[in-house]
């Protein structure tokens, strides 16, 4: 279970490397997010801060907003800036500390750390070290950091709970946090969760607003306060990138917190150890149901369910029970086939089912001599149309499509209430047309 969280976990630091690998080599290249001295100006960086830095720092700046606004760094502090990139934040940090002060910046993309070394060395910045590292694993002592500053990276991270578990364990006492981030006013579907390269592309690493904001104070700050929010998706050049952020109302957000003086232990660390293996197991869940829905994968065993059930509808209380499996199995189809907009597998999946459960009736009823094994036929077309669902979601590129589908579907059919009382209404209709055939089975079949 831990080798499969940590997979994902490494498959997701991958993913986000190689994003921002190309962001410190390649920084003239087009990106979905806005980058460089243009992203400093509309996110509000005073132009003094930035003027005189040198261009290979700001040249891949990727920041999504300005967490200077928070004005908690003093003279002589020592900062850390957690996902430091090519250095345009720790640079403006290590002015403000001044010679006394010092800056850790800490970044987990080689190339970014190699050119916001070369930076400091141009700019004769001395009081900055780089660390290799992510906000999961500080690599600095407990209370070592007076202020932590992070800009547009604890989206990016898959353990928020950690990640502020670990800021919160190198601040020192009255240590102050300052952070520009992704948030999000609609949660995303936990399957679009599983894809990494979705985590570095998109805004599924992302987590409501105030579940962000509960994380904070959970991880023991005090004093969390929410600065302003910016429409930072809005800048981008991308159209798709636009339409799931606003979708799902992504924005960047500025926060500052601050690190008690007396720290009251939140948890031993026996409830802290039993608190991740339950983390653990709810991923290791989560992640299994995402990947079986989104493969479609119900539908087949549902399918499959329904040849065990056609061996068994001899008996009329039987016929119903096969056909509502197979209603399963054809309504999983009809919803994977709407968020990939392409039905054709649901159509195959709806006339197998339909020319099943008629034959199945029919062997049983006798108005018209058909042998009963004529049904699995039908289940076999519904087989097959579920392998090809299958075959279909393991096609790459689909899945910004299918998210956007899938917040279009939500809209669609209205609140969670909507949706209950909907869903209620089709299961009673549903029942209905089972009794239905069920007395039809009792009234028809010879005696």
């Amino acid at each position: 279970m831990v080798a499969f969280v940590s997979h994902k976990r490494e498959a997701i630091h991958r993913a986000v490397r190689d994003m921002y690998t190309a962001v410190a080599t390649a920084p003239q290249q087009s990106f979905h997010f806005p980058t460089g001295r243009r992203a400093c100006d509309v996110l509000g960086y005073p132009q003094q801060r930035i003027a005189d830095l040198p261009e290979a720092a700001v040249e891949s700046f990727a920041g999504v907003g300005y967490p200077f606004a928070a004005e908690v760094i003093r003279k002589g502090d020592c900062v850390l800036d957690i996902g430091s990139g090519s250095g345009t934040d720790a640079l403006i940090s290590a002015r403000l500390v001044g010679a006394g002060g010092h800056v850790y910046a800490l970044d987990m993309t080689a190339p970014m750390r190699a050119k916001l070394q070369a930076a400091a060395a141009s700019a004769g910045v001395t009081n900055l070290e780089t660390l290799d590292g992510d906000a999961e694993a500080i690599p600095l002592p407990d209370q070592s950091v007076d202020v932590v500053t992070t800009n547009g990276v604890l989206n990016l991270v898959p353990d928020k709970p950690r990640a502020f578990a670990e800021i919160h364990r190198v601040l020192k006492p009255g240590g102050r946090l300052q952070i520009a981030d992704i948030a999000l006013a609609k949660p995303v579907a936990e399957r679009f969760r599983q894809d990494p390269q979705m985590w570095a592309e998109c805004v599924v690493g992302a987590v409501d607003e105030e579940r962000y904001l509960a994380m904070l104070r959970e991880a023991g700050f005090q004093g969390v306060e929410r600065l302003g929010q910016f429409d930072y998706f809005g800048l981008s050049s991308n159209a798709k990138t636009r339409e799931v952020a606003g979708l799902f109302n992504a924005h960047a957000i500025t926060l500052r917190a601050v690190k008690p003086t007396t720290v009251a232990a939140t948890a031993t660390s026996g409830r802290r150890a039993v608190v991740n293996l339950l983390r653990e197991v709810a991923g290791v869940a989560a992640a299994m149901v995402a990947w079986f829905v989104c493969a479609g994968v119900p539908a087949l065993l549902a399918a499959f369910s329904a040849i065990g059930a056609a061996g068994l509808a001899q008996h009329a209380f039987m016929v119903p029970a096969f056909a509502a499996l197979l209603c399963v199995s054809v309504f999983l189809l009809w919803r994977s086939g709407w968020l990939r907009n392409d039905l054709r597998p649901f159509w195959l999946a709806l006339a197998s089912a339909a020319f099943a459960i008629v034959t199945t009736w029919l062997s049983l009823v006798k108005i018209y001599p058909m042998p009963g094994w004529w049904s699995y036929l039908g289940v076999a077309g519904l087989v097959g149309a579920s392998l090809w669902s299958f075959r279909m979601a393991r096609r790459p590129g689909s899945c910004v499509d299918e998210m956007v589908r899938e917040a279009q579907w939500r809209e669609r059919w209205g609140s969670g209430t909507q949706r209950l009382a909907r869903f209620m209404l089709s299961g009673l209709l549903v029942v209905a047309a089972l009794v239905g055939l069920y007395t039809s089975v009792v009234v028809f079949a010879p005696t």
